[in-house]
């Protein structure tokens, strides 16, 4: 029985997610500014980098939408500009939507080039942006906690809590929307039909992105610390990745289920990608 019990902990620690761990694959040329964001593109192998370029908040036109390749070569520096604080993006049916201030700019991927603009009443600092498979848009706004959504091309306020402490990332999941509180490090799981916020995960400083691993489980970010967490399904996490004391920010994150490539934007001048092995 003892020998039994010990060849499945070995087969465990052998195969199972428990040993996974993210290893450097490529880091970018140094080329961007200040890249907060990233969206991984299947169809068109190419992965969207949002660039604040200047002083969070800043009206200054300066921002851009970058494109890269799924090595690390940069596809087009500034494939789209024009922007003034581009944050989080969404991808849906080759529309890419870039939360920027106190609106959401929609981007055709096609043509690369904004077709349409909408703005948030009230928001402050809009910041990271998920899209369920309806094409239902929510976006959070970190400065007045609430959650927006973008329903038929109208945007309206979707969520208000008590318990929304600066919330950033943000994840359609089937009837749920899971919530990252940047201030306390709580991930909350939204009922889409109650709005009723329940307790995922908690214990992530500087919560910032948060992705599906393809399978049951998250990656999440804690970005002025510098790490990357996994998540199971239950809420069990672990710290899979510390690049503190290197000073890396390890910002709103997107996962390459295939290639099994995590892409971290660095919020300086590079963008990062560990594959989960």
């Amino acid at each position: 029985m003892k020998a039994t019990l010990l060849t499945l902990l070995l087969m465990t620690n052998a195969f199972g997610s428990f040993c996974q761990s993210l290893v450097h694959k490529w880091s970018t040329d140094t080329l961007f500014l200040k890249p907060e964001s990233a969206v991984y593109d299947q169809k068109r192998e190419i992965i969207y980098i949002s660039n604040v370029n200047g002083e969070f908040l800043a009206r200054d036109g300066n921002g851009f939408i970058s494109t890269i390749k799924p090595n690390g070569d940069i596809d087009v520096l500034k494939w789209v500009s024009g922007l003034d604080n581009p944050q989080g993006m969404g991808l849906h049916k080759g529309k890419l939507y870039v939360a920027d201030i106190d609106k959401v700019v929609r981007i055709d991927v096609n043509e690369a080039k904004i077709e349409k603009v909408f703005k948030i009443d009230g928001a402050i600092f809009l910041n990271d942006i998920s899209i369920d498979k309806n094409g239902d848009v929510y976006v959070s706004d970190c400065r007045t906690n609430k959650i927006h959504s973008i329903v038929n091309d109208q945007a309206e306020t979707w969520l208000t809590d008590p318990l929304l402490s600066i919330p950033n990332g943000l994840l359609c999941q089937g009837k749920k929307v899971l919530i990252l509180n940047m201030k306390n490090g709580i991930v909350y799981a939204a009922d889409k039909s109650t709005r009723k916020l329940s307790e995922f995960c908690t214990g992530i400083k500087d919560c910032d992105g948060i992705v599906s691993d393809g399978k049951d489980g998250y990656f999440i970010s804690g970005a002025w610390q510098g790490t990357i967490y996994h998540v199971d399904s239950k809420g069990t996490k672990k710290r899979v990745l510390d690049l503190g004391k290197q000073k890396i920010i390890t910002a709103d994150i997107t996962y390459m289920v295939e290639q099994k490539l995590l892409i971290i934007p660095t919020l300086d001048k590079s963008v990062m990608a560990y594959k989960w092995e």
